[in-house]
């Protein structure tokens, strides 16, 4: 029988628009994950969820504390172009677990950019995780929740 873990869809103001006399609002899927490391699991982290990003992405200060194996360098680009928009990241294999209040899922092991900068958010990725779940998500009712 699947388990489910319930996402958080969180709604918020955006600035710049209303700066600008317009109404708009940003939505964020977050999830709570615990990353293996040498000899324990990390404390529950907040990352969010993005199902545009191909893999997952790791800041700094939390991917030195894990056990990973490391595949190649690489770097990541956003949607801005030019030779300074990048990112330097190791493309790395690591093991997590995603959690809510009720419910631990089993041991994931995904692919992830563990990046050489703290300018990063923590992002679930395809790769390892969502391929792996069914992501189930009501954004009218802010509910979402991944069904392993």
């Amino acid at each position: 029988m699947p388990i489910s873990i319930a996402l958080e869809v969180r709604r918020a103001l955006d600035l710049r628009a209303y700066l600008r006399h317009r109404r708009l609002y940003i939505y964020r899927m977050l999830g709570q994950v615990q990353l293996k490391q040498p000899r324990t699991w990390s404390e529950p982290l907040i990352a969010i969820v993005d199902t545009g990003a191909p893999y997952s992405v790791i800041p700094a200060s939390v991917g030195r504390t894990l056990r990973i194996e490391p595949l190649f360098k690489t770097s990541l680009r956003g949607i801005a172009p030019g030779k300074r928009a990048k990112v330097d990241a190791i493309l790395a294999k690591v093991d997590l677990r995603i959690l809510d209040a009720e419910n631990v899922s089993p041991t994931f092991r995904i692919c992830a950019n563990l990046a050489k900068t703290e300018r990063v958010p923590l992002i679930l990725g395809w790769h390892g995780l969502l391929d792996r779940a069914r992501l189930i998500v009501d954004v009218p009712r802010r509910v979402a929740y991944l069904q392993i």
